[in-house]
């Protein structure tokens, strides 16, 4: 199997298919997790993969292996795609947006698990946004905090305080909603 490093520069020759076909296989699963928990819609989760690989695919030239890693590069691309759909949901009248966290409910899911996933929700949500997107993409990511860095254009240290402080934050949340584990 060829490195992530070699799919990319595969993209602008005649392999363009096959490496976008491997790339695709290798992260959309993960991308799909990290944009539906963002984004807390299935559906706008699914849109925004894709138009993540659009933007790999013609950006591939433009891959810089000494600034970061492909993954750390792709989860850059799904970050600023995130933030476009974010914008553009915003913009929707709030009547299209209703029953978006519904569909995420799972017919089979025990009422006790999703009562749990919204508090957990609503906690995030309580949040700065630079708390939650560091949790974002350390545990649901599962980027290292020299990713986290490399993605967020931010030093370690600055990642590892942030993640101390909303993990510290979030704790209390859970408890002012009196979520026990």
């Amino acid at each position: 199997m060829r490195s992530d490093e070699h799919l990319l520069l595969d993209l602008e020759t005649g392999r363009a298919e096959s490496a976008a076909r491997q790339l695709y296989r290798g992260y959309q699963r993960e991308l799909f997790g990290f944009a539906c928990h963002r984004l807390g819609d299935r559906a706008l989760a699914e849109e925004v993969v894709q138009d993540v690989f659009t933007r790999v695919w013609r950006n591939a030239a433009s891959y810089d292996a000494s600034r970061a890693s492909v993954r750390t590069w792709i989860y850059g691309i799904l970050r600023n795609a995130i933030v476009d759909a974010e914008r553009r949901r915003s913009r929707r009248p709030p009547a299209a947006r209703y029953g978006q966290d519904d569909a995420l409910v799972g017919i089979d899911e025990p009422i006790e698990r999703t009562l749990l996933r919204w508090q957990v929700a609503d906690a995030m949500a309580r949040l700065t946004a630079e708390h939650r997107e560091v949790l974002h993409l350390g545990h649901l990511g599962g980027l290292t905090v020299a990713e986290i860095a490399e993605t967020l254009g931010i030093p370690p240290g600055t990642v590892k305080s942030r993640t101390f402080f909303a993990m510290k934050n979030l704790r209390l949340a859970l408890e002012e909603l009196e979520v026990t584990p």
